[in-house]
């Protein structure tokens, strides 16, 4: 008899931990950038700990870029052959073009929030098989690499590498826009096939522009938003609670997000700074023309694959006092 309770008790045993096992979430993480990227190894790294810490058995292993290539892992990821997509919305706004539209606008998450702009982000999301689980925003934005400071007539005359998103701010300086690869604009600024180069703050250390180029403009403009998406059937998939607690956790670590960029642009400019470069002012006029090109040549670019959702985007955008 004894031998039977003992048999019971570890059958009970198994079960319990079966049971537990069946309770743990793993959700598949894929980066569009590998873990010598700041965003990835300081920013993303921080997140999913932060909801490992805070909702009960979760697991979130990472997968990067070498998985899938950047612009190609939206669709992969809305299939479920990933649980979460981290990346920024310019890497599939052929397929929905109001996640690029984001880093046009003024204020923060919480005014964003407020003006209804979430909600109607998320609802375009989910109906291309996506739920918007969370906004990281680098508040730094973007900055202009010169070889030679302004004078006074802002960019007139100067050929900058720049992709599309960038032209109209461009434009709005009087320059030229010159479309190169990341790879190629080391050498066009060593030759002077380029003059300056349009790129996030964060990331132009790790190129080393510093050895061909002599200035930074300012200001800087705009902000990046990564996004973190989640396949809408594993998000449905999941129990309410379990929802409610990573939906929680997610919006908790968005100001903390912000933070850590505003630290990773800060040791970014420093070092660029070690490195001989130079701040070089625009005028009041002129950051104001950058600005709104900015803006403008984002959504616009935006609205050729999404004109109807961008125009709600900046329709909820303009009411809320949020355009430029």
């Amino acid at each position: 008899m004894k031998k039977v309770l003992n048999t019971v008790a570890a059958g009970a045993l198994a079960c319990a931990c079966l049971v537990g096992q069946a309770q743990a979430e793993t959700l598949r993480v894929l980066t569009s950038w590998d873990q010598s990227f700041p965003t990835v190894s300081q920013v993303l790294t921080a997140f999913t700990d932060h909801l490992e810490e805070n909702v009960e058995d979760l697991d979130m292993p990472v997968s990067g870029p070498e998985t899938i290539p950047p612009f190609e892992q939206f669709d992969p990821v809305s299939r479920g052959l990933f649980d979460v997509l981290f990346t920024i919305g310019s890497y599939h706004y052929n397929s929905l073009g109001i996640g690029m539209a984001l880093d046009t606008l003024k204020g923060d998450l919480d005014d964003w929030r407020e003006a209804g702009i979430l909600d109607y982000v998320d609802q375009e999301y989910q109906k291309r098989g996506m739920k918007l689980l969370a906004i990281l925003v680098d508040p730094g934005g973007y900055q202009v690499v010169l070889k030679e400071p302004l004078t006074g007539d802002a960019l007139a005359g100067r050929k900058i590498r720049g992709t599309p998103s960038y032209h109209a701010a461009l434009n709005n300086l009087g320059a030229s826009p010159v479309v190169l690869p990341g790879s190629e604009i080391y050498p066009a600024l060593e030759r002077g096939t380029v003059d300056g180069a349009a790129w996030p703050i964060i990331g132009t250390v790790a190129f080393r522009w510093y050895e061909v180029a002599d200035y930074i403009m300012r200001p800087s403009f705009g902000q990046s938003t990564y996004l973190v998406l989640v396949n809408l059937d594993t998000w449905n998939g999941l129990d309410e609670e379990t929802r409610q607690q990573i939906e929680t956790a997610a919006h908790d670590f968005e100001p903390t997000a912000s933070d850590i960029f505003r630290g990773i642009v800060d040791g970014e400019v420093e070092t660029l700074k070690e490195n001989g470069m130079q701040e070089t002012e625009l005028t009041e006029d002129q950051a104001a023309a950058l600005q709104q090109g900015w803006f403008v040549g984002q959504m616009d670019l935006a609205a050729t694959v999404s004109p109807d959702e961008v125009a709600r985007l900046r329709e909820l955008a303009e009411e809320a006092g949020l355009t430029y």
